[in-house]
């Protein structure tokens, strides 16, 4: 396997080739000849990781966290201006986010997927004076063009700065 950069017309891509050599035998005098190479495949590297550029402060019920401190950003789906990671690819995607609650605040959080909610992050510290951290990953079939996202599902939502991630890849 070989991950490399390949330019596809307007850019330029991650992608890992896989070659597989193998015993290929002469039809003509039975010979075989080691190392032939016989496939040849491309796959595209799709990854994601980004964070809060500020504070949020009372997002409310069924908003999207937009996070805007893009740290990685392989195959480009993620689109830091609206919060939201297109798939680029029909897979299997792996996702996974951490939330900071402000002192004596909450935040219920979701993996949305075109509108739907996935998989749910309970993150409360009602009562004591800290900051509480919680995290949650999610496996998800998506098809090509599929929108994903970290929403509110009870607010109102509030979110310390870079300490609130979400990241996501492609199996």
């Amino acid at each position: 396997m070989i991950l490399e950069d390949t330019w596809l017309g307007d850019k330029w891509v991650k992608t890992i080739k896989m070659i597989l050599y193998v015993p290929y035998v002469n039809i003509v005098d039975n010979r075989i000849l080691n190392n032939s190479v016989i496939f040849i495949s491309e796959t595209k590297v799709v990854a994601f990781d980004v964070r809060l550029t500020k504070q949020v402060k009372n997002l409310a019920k069924n908003e999207r966290v937009v996070f805007g401190t893009v740290d990685l950003n392989e195959g480009k789906g993620y689109n830091s201006s609206t919060g939201i990671f297109i798939a680029p690819s029909d897979g299997t995607y792996v996702f996974d986010w951490t939330t900071m609650t402000y002192q004596r605040a909450y935040s219920h959080t979701s993996l949305v997927v075109n509108g739907d909610f996935k998989s749910w992050n309970h993150c409360n510290d009602g009562l004591t004076k800290t900051y509480v951290t919680c995290s949650k990953m999610a496996v998800v079939k998506l098809k090509q063009g599929d929108k994903v996202w970290i929403g509110v599902f009870l607010g109102p939502a509030g979110l310390y700065e870079q300490y609130t991630s979400f990241s996501g890849y492609k199996l």
